[in-house]
């Protein structure tokens, strides 16, 4: 199914073990239901790594690319709360960007998302590749719940703002497919079979190396 309006804000960021403790209450108990109060906003979720790095994957989901360039939002970007003011600056290897959507399958919600990172060298054949109907034939795979296919837009991701200043967050240039599944193993599974090394050519992926799996710690929706 093609998602020509829907889009993703995505980061990911390593921390210290010392830092770890107050970024997960932060994140929880103020940064989440802040960002869903903005209107737009549809859904958040976190995700840790499970190679034990203290690797984060942030996930929102929202409704447009233009929720992202709305005065309510960059005001709340450009006016961090003292929490906030004091956790940014703990991000190290910060990348941050907006993706539009432009397809995906599956309606469910994968306990483990392994994030793919492409950087075609033709990305109008990677579009013509990554298809609705390919996306439909891999969620038939045992334990894959939802594909996400999206590209980044840097307007979007690069307004200059309090929080990007302190964060030091870089812009991720990199396509993405999300892989949701039941487990690492299934994920697995799904990657060894369909990112073959044609494809890996072909679609600008380099290995392993340009995929992470990561276990959902909360998600909050819009209610």
């Amino acid at each position: 199914m093609t998602q020509p309006d829907r889009a993703i804000l995505c980061a990911t960021l390593t921390l210290r073990k010392c830092d770890e403790e107050n970024f997960v209450a932060w994140h929880t108990r103020e940064h989440l239901p802040e960002r869903l109060a903005i209107p737009g906003f549809l859904r958040g979720r976190r995700f840790e790594c499970t190679d034990a790095t203290r690797c984060y994957l942030i996930l929102y989901d929202v409704e447009s690319l233009s929720v992202l360039s709305r005065p309510d939002y960059l005001d709340r970007l450009n006016n961090p709360t003292i929490w906030t003011r004091a956790i940014l600056p703990t991000f190290q290897d910060g990348r941050r960007a907006a993706y539009r959507l432009l397809a995906k399958a599956g309606n469910a919600e994968g306990a483990f998302v392994m994030m793919v990172s492409a950087r075609p060298s033709d990305a109008l054949e990677l579009k013509k590749e990554i298809t609705p109907e390919l996306l439909d034939g891999w969620c038939t795979r045992p334990g894959i719940a939802r594909i996400t296919f999206a590209e980044p837009d840097q307007t979007a991701s690069m307004h200059v703002t309090e929080e990007s200043r302190r964060s030091g967050n870089r812009f991720a240039e990199e396509w993405i497919i999300l892989v949701e599944g039941i487990s690492e193993e299934h994920l697995r599974d799904f990657a060894r079979n369909e990112f073959t090394a044609s494809r890996c050519y072909s679609w600008g992926l380099a290995g392993h190396e340009s995929w992470k799996t990561y276990g959902l710690q909360v998600s909050v929706a819009e209610v």
